[in-house]
């Protein structure tokens, strides 16, 4: 007996210690501080094989492909995981379906009952940074990609086994920020359109969005971002990451719907179309089909106003007169209609155009108000018909770009008609000479020079109410031509002076006031030089290296360069009469020849590669100065343009600004992304109303606090724990203190017409100073240790909060915002009893846990 009992209790002892050393070699601790290498490993259960084993990890296949076996049961486990993390899945079973989710090791599927899995779903849970991602290799199917997050891989309702899996676990990236397709829209009552979200970075994992709008009885948006305008005002069309709360907004205009014309025909064979509306084909074309009648109605109109129409019937002729959606023509009489004609009543403001498809002929001119579209007496059938509305914008006035002209015998040029408004309805202006054996003029304003005298030209409106003249003078004397090296721009000038062949005379160009040939690849400027009389000239965009060939324009006040190939600037220098010069993004080697330029009151020298600034220091009579993106580190030279409004100097090497000291006239101050951390030179800049500091190395501001015009003020992504300089700032609309160091904001409390206030990413957890800024609208307050949001209650105004990623567990205070929009209030600790609460509170409020 003793013999028996201790064989008993060895074989015992050898069975737990097998057990235990083949359960450590397949068990994953999921509970760990150690998330270096967050990974998954998981074991199939194979038709005919069972478990296999061992487990596998991190993308490679359990199960079998090639062998058409089935997967029966599946069991998944993290490594390495932060504490409190879960990977739950589930399967689709033959027979059975879906099952419930299991977790951290658990079997999904069935083991014993020769039963398929024929889809799976995977999620993590307590995993923000992390996505799980995993693909089926499926009967008759193969490998299919990858899916992530509870999506499903595999199939249901097909009958297919699962024969193998992978699974692997991904970090998430995280979005820095997201943008809309568009910034602002104007959209008429009933129009659609559709918005999308783009994410930076582009590779983010999780790139949904969700839509909202600030008033949905204007706008509506649903989950895809179309939006619908559904009465007149205006609405933001927001779009927040589902990861990372970031937001984008589009501004609507929603404008009264136009009033629209609908209309409809009887075809042969076809009988009554449905409608159409607005310029759109009513009947058919190419089948030769006759229409047999037809109704027009209008919509969005007052109540007494009528569309008044008849139709010509083949054996009958023009049929009385009918109105607002009455029958003209016949149906059941196989006659056809071979003319229309029609006219509004009580709609001023508008005409009605109308054309027709006619049997042998294709489609008409639009004609409009009673004339005849068709024919008469030629028994040719009408087969379709197009109808609009037009909005009459009468004309006011005319111009030409010249009173008075003069051209040598044989020389041309062309004058250009202003019609004004630019939108009229009719804007044709019909030309005439007095004298046409002096001075001829075509249907396109170009006039010729024929004789010696005088002859004046005259350019009259369609209805003849509307005229202005030019007095051409022609000396005795023959043109001189003149050439241009790039094809390019003589095309340019050609089109200018709409003298498309034929020998260009200096007579032609000399008169030519403005010229744009932006984007036109240009390479060569040679002949310009013959446009004297160049008050503004484009040249934007081209591949232009050598500028000699203006150095003659003396007349030139603007002149636009950017976008080229431009190094040296000496061409310039005796052009004195400039005000205006874009010069941006081209590789200056030297500004040398803008130091006689002391009539420049704009100048653009952004991106450039500019790093002295000494030849500008005498242009002071500039008030508009752009040298961002550069390489300048010192700025003393801009000390004495004291004319100076508006400033940029962001994206240099930039620390010491004691030189801007003298520049009192400044009013809008740009110094963003600099070495600056000394800010004392700017306490006498006392008309600033716009300064932008961000991304310095700002930890002192005091010296903002006598700045007390300043309207806007931003100071992001500095080291900034001290505002208390800000309280004298009581004109700030919109402050940004977003990504810094603060912890102490109550010297806020002062600036009581702020709107916009950025307080996001800093270690804030006292907002009660915010309770007197009853003018704010727009509240930000992400990512910062706040609890208690009891101050925020009366700020009425706001339309927009956001206070994502704190430690908020009592919301009852904002239950009284009545006017709030969107709410953010993910990764805090608030109930779903409170959510709810809230919600009912904020009826009109987008609300994002």
């Amino acid at each position: 007996m003793r013999k028996l009992k201790s064989k008993f209790l060895l074989s015992t002892l050898v069975c737990v210690m097998s057990f235990s050393v083949f359960s450590s070699s397949n068990t994953y601790k999921a509970d760990t501080t150690d998330t270096t290498n967050v990974g998954v490993t998981y074991d199939a259960h194979v038709q005919n094989i069972g478990w296999q084993n061992p487990w596998v990890q991190d993308g490679m296949e359990a199960g079998t492909d090639g062998q058409a076996l089935r997967v029966e049961a599946i069991k998944v486990k993290l490594t390495n995981a932060p504490e409190g993390a879960k990977i739950l899945y589930q399967t689709h079973v033959q027979n059975i379906g879906w099952q419930n989710f299991v977790s951290n090791g658990e079997e999904a599927g069935t083991d014993g009952q020769a039963l398929r899995i024929e889809a799976i779903r995977i999620k993590l849970e307590n995993m923000p940074d992390y996505s799980v991602e995993y693909q089926a290799h499926v009967q008759n199917i193969g490998w299919q990609g990858w899916v992530s997050d509870g999506a499903e891989a595999g199939t249901d309702g097909q009958a297919l086994r699962v024969e193998a899996i992978k699974i692997r676990i991904v970090k998430k990236v995280h979005p820095d920020s997201i943008s809309i397709n568009k910034s602002n829209e104007t959209l008429k009552v009933g129009d659609t359109d559709n918005l999308s979200a783009n994410f930076s970075p582009t590779n983010t994992t999780n790139q949904k969005v969700n839509w909202t709008s600030s008033d949905d009885k204007t706008v509506s948006v649903d989950s895809t971002g179309k939006i619908t305008a559904l009465a007149e005002g205006t609405a933001n069309i927001t779009a927040t990451s589902v990861d990372g709360a970031k937001t984008a907004s589009c501004f609507i205009t929603v404008d009264k719907a136009d009033p629209k014309i609908q209309y409809q025909t009887h075809v042969e064979n076809i009988g009554w179309q449905s409608p159409v509306s607005n310029g759109e084909e009513a009947g058919t074309d190419g089948k030769s089909l006759r229409v047999e009648a037809f109704k027009i109605n209008l919509l969005d109109v007052p109540n007494d106003a009528k569309i008044v129409y008849q139709a010509h019937v083949q054996n009958i002729g023009w049929q009385n007169p009918v109105s607002n959606n009455e029958e003209a023509g016949t149906d059941g009489k196989s006659l056809r209609v071979e003319a229309i004609k029609m006219h509004l009543e009580n709609l001023p403001g508008y005409t009605v155009e109308y054309q027709a498809h006619v049997q042998n002929i294709g489609w008409q001119d639009w004609t409009r108000e009673g004339q005849v579209a068709g024919t008469i007496g030629q028994s040719l059938r009408v087969e379709a018909i197009r109808i609009r509305l037009v909005k009459i914008v009468p004309v006011d006035s005319i111009t030409l770009n010249k009173t008075k002209d003069t051209l040598n015998i044989g020389g041309t040029d062309t004058l250009t008609a202003t019609v004004t408004p630019n939108n009229a309805t009719d804007s044709t202006v019909s030309w005439t000479s007095s004298d046409n054996s002096k001075v001829s003029v075509d249907n396109n304003g170009k006039i010729t020079a024929l004789a010696a005298g005088n002859a004046i030209i005259t350019a009259s409106s369609s209805d003849g109410t509307k005229q202005t003249s030019c007095t051409v003078t022609v000396n005795n004397t023959i043109n001189n031509p003149v050439t241009f090296s790039d094809k390019n721009l003589e095309t340019v000038i050609r089109n200018t002076i709409n003298k498309p062949t034929g020998t260009l005379y200096k007579s032609d160009v000399q008169n030519i006031s403005s010229l744009d040939a932006s984007k036109s690849n240009i390479n060569d400027l040679n002949g310009i030089e013959n446009l004297t009389a160049l008050n503004t000239l484009y040249l934007k965009n081209n591949n232009i290296s050598d500028i000699t060939p203006l150095k003659s324009l003396l007349s030139l006040q603007n002149l636009y360069l950017s976008d080229n190939k431009i190094t040296d600037l000496n061409a310039l220098s005796g052009l004195t009469n400039l005000q205006r010069l874009e010069l941006y993004n081209n590789t200056l080697s030297n500004t040398d020849g803008l130091k006689n330029l002391s009539n420049l009151d704009e100048l653009d020298l952004s991106n450039t590669a500019i790093s002295d600034l000494s030849t500008l220091r005498g242009l002071n009579k500039l008030e508009t100065l752009n040298l961002s993106s550069n390489k300048t580190t010192d700025i003393s030279s801009l000390g004495n343009l004291s004319n100076l409004n508006q400033l940029d100097l962001s994206n240099n090497q930039i620390s010491d600004v004691s030189s801007l000291t003298t520049l009192t006239t400044l009013q809008n101050l740009t110094l963003d992304s600099n070495k600056i951390t000394n800010i004392i030179p700017l306490v006498g800049l006392t008309k600033l109303q716009t300064l932008s500091l961000n991304s310095n190395g700002l930890k002192d501001i005091s010296a903002l606090k006598t700045l007390n015009n300043l309207t806007l003020l931003s100071l992001s992504n500095n080291e900034i724990n001290d505002v208390s300089s800000l309280n004298t700032l009581i004109n700030l609309k919109k402050l940004a203190l977003n990504n810094n160091a603060l912890t102490d904001i109550s010297a806020l409390n002062t600036l009581t017409n702020l709107q916009f206030l950025h307080l996001e990413n800093n270690q804030i957890s006292d907002i009660s100073s915010l309770n007197k800024l009853n003018n704010l609208a727009y509240l930000y307050l992400t990512n910062n240790q706040i609890n208690d949001v009891s101050s925020l209650g009366g700020l009425n105004n706001l339309n927009t909060l956001y206070l994502s990623s704190n430690k908020i567990s009592n919301v009852d205070p904002l239950k009284t915002l009545s006017n709030l929009k969107i709410l953010m209030l993910s990764s805090n600790n608030i109930s779903s009893a409170d959510q709810a609460a809230l919600k009912t509170a904020l009826q009109n409020c987008t609300i994002i846990y």
